[in-house]
């Protein structure tokens, strides 16, 4: 087996078993491997667990690394009970109006965690408006021609209810699609941009854990040393942005009430 050649910044599934194969000896008589090769029943399961947590890693660090954009919810029809108790919601079963359940308004299956949301009424062709997480709580209040704030909890998207059909516009972290048994891995991708090395050393953390290995420490920090570099390419290309925090005003018109001159 040679290695495969990649065409894009994603990784192949080969390269990062070939990778993980090296790492732990596996290659010396043949690169498929003796132990770690792509028909055992491990080898999959070993890979997938590896591409979640470094997904989430990275999440948590502020890099997703799968990102929908665009997803539209239609039609979000009006809350059928006026109480201001009342709060409807949408998860993978179907959008709760107060009353009912319709289930063809539905999260979208691979949604992890929704990013933004925004609003428009059904049909009206307006541009879409943006919507606010809620600070805490859900506020309680009677319905009216639009969504407030919006919550993420329990799995679903809470909402006050709205007086008009609507349409929500969500942006996602999605889960990246599981790697099947038998899938040929030669041919599958894995949408983490340059994330090989990172995935190898998860799968190999993986393995040398599952055995009680020495190195298994080191693998692990291996591991971390690739996704914060990965992370940090990130942040510095996000650090070439000009930001100017907005200066707090104490009526005199300078930054902070204090400074003289003309800094504004």
């Amino acid at each position: 087996m040679s290695d495969v050649v990649q065409t894009g910044t994603y990784p192949i599934a080969e390269n990062v078993m070939l990778f993980a194969r090296a790492v732990i000896n596996d290659m010396l008589r043949t690169a498929a491997g003796a132990i770690l090769v792509d028909s055992a029943p491990f080898t999959p399961v070993f890979l997938n667990a590896a591409i979640r947590k470094t997904q989430r890693y990275l999440a948590v660090n502020g890099l997703y690394s799968q990102v929908i954009d665009n997803a539209i919810l239609t039609p979000v029809t009006a809350v059928a009970n006026q109480d201001p108790a009342t709060q409807v919601f949408i998860n993978q079963n179907g959008y709760y109006d107060g009353v009912s359940t319709h289930s063809n308004v539905v999260l979208p299956p691979d949604l992890i965690l929704p990013l933004m949301v925004a609003q428009r009424v059904t049909g009206s062709g307006a541009q879409f408006i943006p919507m606010e997480p809620a600070k805490g709580p859900l506020m309680s209040r009677i319905p009216g021609p639009y969504f407030g704030d919006w919550e993420f909890r329990g799995d679903g998207l809470y909402l006050n209810g709205s007086t008009n059909s609507m349409d929500l516009r969500i942006r996602y972290e999605a889960a990246i699609a599981r790697i099947a048994a038998g899938a040929n891995l030669q041919q599958t991708s894995i949408p983490i941009r340059d994330g090989e090395d990172a995935l190898g050393w998860g799968v190999v953390s993986i393995y040398a854990a599952s055995r009680g290995a020495a190195q298994r420490a080191e693998a692990k920090a291996m591991w971390l040393e690739e996704c914060d570099t990965l992370i940090n390419r990130y942040v510095r290309a996000g650090q070439r942005i000009a930001v100017r925090p907005k200066g707090f005003a104490a009526g005199g018109g300078t930054i902070d009430g204090a400074l003289s001159g003309d800094y504004r």
